[in-house]
């Protein structure tokens, strides 16, 4: 093998984990924008995804946190809407749940910037 000659791309090379760890910032930030525009949540959701199982342990707690957020928050979602019509119930679950999710993204972004995983990436509450 020639000097010249491209390697293969070797798996088993720490990642540099600092785009992973921009990543779940943005995406904290776009867990943020949910509050008044749920399809960003969906983003988040789907870059967490693509990126859980490349990242390092700690980044992949964060990863599983925001999918966590996602899908508990469609939950809330889904049982707002079913409710909005019980005495404006829904909008009640809807608020709620939006508090929920602000706190819960101020909470991982803090924890991401400190370079802290997750205490419990796959619980409802922080």
């Amino acid at each position: 093998m020639s000097d010249t000659e491209a390697k293969p791309f070797e798996t088993d090379s720490p990642r540099d984990e600092s785009g992973d760890r921009i990543l779940a910032i943005v995406n904290y930030v776009l867990c943020f924008l949910a509050f008044s525009n749920g399809i960003t949540l969906l983003i988040a959701a789907i870059l967490a995804y693509v990126r859980r199982d490349q990242a390092q342990p700690w980044l992949k707690s964060h990863f599983d946190y925001q999918i966590r957020t996602f899908w508990y928050g469609l939950v809330i979602f889904v049982v707002g809407f079913l409710t909005i019509w019980i005495f404006g119930l829904g909008a009640l679950v809807w608020l709620l749940g939006g508090i929920w999710l602000v706190i819960r993204a101020a909470v991982g972004l803090i924890r991401v910037v400190d370079g802290r995983p997750q205490i419990d990436p796959n619980g409802f509450w922080l």
